[in-house]
C-alpha cells in the first residue's frame, strides 16, 4: 500500500512540472527609412520542457486578423521565428503546457 502511494504521489508530483515560455527578443526587421515594413522577428526560451522537441505556438495579432506561427525549440529550449504583425502583438505557449506569455514589439 505504501508502494502505490509512493509511486502516485511521485506520478502527482512530475505531471505538475510546468514549461515556462519567456521572450527574450521582439523586434520589427526593417530598414532605414522603411516604418511601416511589418516583419518581425520573435525568440525567446522554454525552461523546464519534459520532452524533446518542444514545440511553440505563436499567435500573432490576436485582436484583429489574428495569424498562426509553429516553431520548434532547440534542446537549450531557445528558438526564434520571423513573423509578420500588423499591430506588434503576439501570445507564446508552448504546446500542451498552460505555460504561455505575452509579448509586443519594439
Amino acid at each position: 500500500m505504501k508502494l502505490i502511494a509512493g509511486i502516485l504521489l511521485l506520478a502527482v508530483s512530475v505531471s505538475t512540472i510546468a514549461a515556462t515560455v519567456k521572450v527574450t527578443s521582439f523586434k520589427y526587421v526593417r530598414n532605414a527609412g522603411d516604418a511601416v515594413h511589418p516583419l518581425a522577428e520573435l525568440c525567446g526560451v522554454v525552461d523546464g520542457a519534459t520532452s524533446a522537441p518542444t514545440f511553440v505556438k505563436v499567435l500573432v495579432d490576436k485582436a484583429k486578423n489574428p495569424a498562426v506561427y509553429n516553431t520548434v525549440a532547440g534542446t537549450e529550449g531557445d528558438f526564434c521565428v520571423a513573423v509578420i504583425t500588423y499591430r506588434g502583438s503576439a501570445e507564446v505557449t508552448v504546446f500542451g503546457e498552460n505555460a504561455g506569455v505575452e509579448a509586443f514589439a519594439k
